[in-house]
């Protein structure tokens, strides 16, 4: 007699996506380029140590290409396929009348606790956190007719800019970040390294020195999510990616007119308004000025973004439709496999280079070399992860989540 599927049991290796593992990996690329701006300590040094590295002009255009074409894109990339996975998930479980909510909530919250862990044991500037408590919601915001769920969707890209707007017109008055500073400086204040430098604290001190550090910033970077608007944002990609996940995704082969005109659309918004978001970062080293400026960059970031970020999962998708875009792909597809892994491990190998836990470098490596060294780093991820899922189904973080997610199903099933 057949055993019928387990609820909520791991998928198999068949209903695997892989183009999706693909557009996870390279997502995963341009992710660690966002983030290695932050490792090499850019935003702790001033304009004077900065131009006095080697090769500064060329760094500096390095970092304005990757505020442009990069930064904000691959989370957002991220957090659509977040969205489609629960799309998935939900009509998986629909076949088998199951009932998804508890077990995507119980999944979401394994992610709260990873991202907590990484937080504050690794790097303040975790997003897996965040994830998992906006995709607690989900399950709630499937319910909702179509209708509102574009309306919520739509309303949630709009928070952003409304934040700031708010801001800017009371003067900093209901500015939200304000408070969890004062709560990082009483931290640092506590520990006695208010008065240290940052670059100091992040790279030249000790271990502890970097932990005091980290942890103060764990602690503001609530207040820097409220006042940037990044929750609702992050939610409404989730939304976003929930509808791709059922008007699109299954039927991309005969969607190939609407992948060119959202390559086309997102291309044409996109890349000019990044261009303003990049040019005014450039000009302030500043994401969040409480200026007629800084609504100004606000409002490019909101609107170039997306629109990009959709053109680089079009872009992928028609390129997986033939052979020779396809096999560049697939050599993505084990750093996609092993997301969760491959984006722990990339902020272990940087905080071993670049901070007080390892070798110090921040602020003495010119920023030209930044795609260099990311280059490096997910070229080896790749090939580890390779030589791993020879002999694993799964990453060993990929396991351990799947293992807490579903209990007994993840052992007795692969994929």
């Amino acid at each position: 007699m057949a055993i019928p599927p387990a609820p909520h049991a791991p998928v198999a290796a068949h209903e695997r996506l892989y183009l999706l593992d693909a557009i996870r990996g390279v997502a995963l690329g341009g992710i660690l380029l966002a983030n290695l701006t932050s490792f090499y300590g850019t935003d702790m040094m001033d304009a004077p140590t900065r131009h006095a590295l080697p090769w500064s002009a060329a760094g500096d255009r390095v970092l304005f290409a990757i505020d442009w074409f990069v930064e904000g894109k691959f989370y957002s990339v991220f957090s659509m396929l977040l969205g489609m996975g629960f799309t998935l998930q939900a009509a998986r479980a629909a076949r088998r009348g199951d009932d998804i909510d508890g077990f995507f909530r119980r999944r979401m919250a394994v992610l709260i606790v990873i991202g907590l862990v990484h937080m504050l044991m690794l790097w303040s500037g975790d997003i897996l956190m965040l994830y998992g408590v906006m995709g607690l919601l989900l399950p709630s915001l499937a319910r909702l007719r179509p209708a509102l769920r574009t309306a919520a969707m739509l309303t949630l890209f709009a928070v952003p800019f409304a934040t700031h707007a708010a801001v800017l017109a009371s003067n900093g008055a209901y500015d939200p970040r304000p408070p969890f500073a004062a709560a990082g400086t009483a931290l640092r204040e506590h520990w006695g390294v208010a008065d240290r430098p940052t670059l100091d604290l992040f790279a030249r001190g000790t271990s502890t020195d970097y932990l005091a550090w980290n942890t103060a910033n764990a602690v503001v970077r609530p207040g820097t999510y409220l006042q940037s608007g990044r929750p609702a944002k992050v939610l409404a990609l989730f939304l976003l990616g929930m509808w791709l996940g059922t008007a699109v995704l299954l039927r991309l082969a005969a969607s190939r007119r609407t992948l060119w005109s959202a390559v086309v659309v997102g291309a044409v918004v996109g890349l000019p308004c990044s261009f303003v978001y990049a040019s005014i970062k450039a000009a302030t080293r500043s994401t969040f000025l409480v200026s007629g400026e800084g609504l100004l960059q606000t409002a490019a970031y909101t609107l170039g973004t997306t629109p990009l970020a959709l053109a680089y999962m079009a872009a992928a998708a028609l390129l997986w439709q033939t052979s020779t875009g396809r096999t560049a792909l697939e050599w993505c597809v084990p750093l996609g496999r092993m997301a969760l892994t491959v984006y722990l491990t990339q902020s272990a190998v940087q905080l071993a280079v670049f901070s007080s836990h390892g070798a110090g470098l921040a602020g003495r490596i010119s920023l030209a070399w930044l795609p260099v060294v990311a280059a490096a780093i997910l070229v080896t991820q790749r090939y580890a992860c390779q030589a791993w899922l020879r002999r694993h189904a799964h990453g060993p973080l990929e396991s351990v989540w799947r293992r807490a997610a579903y209990g007994r199903r993840a052992v007795a099933t692969s994929g």
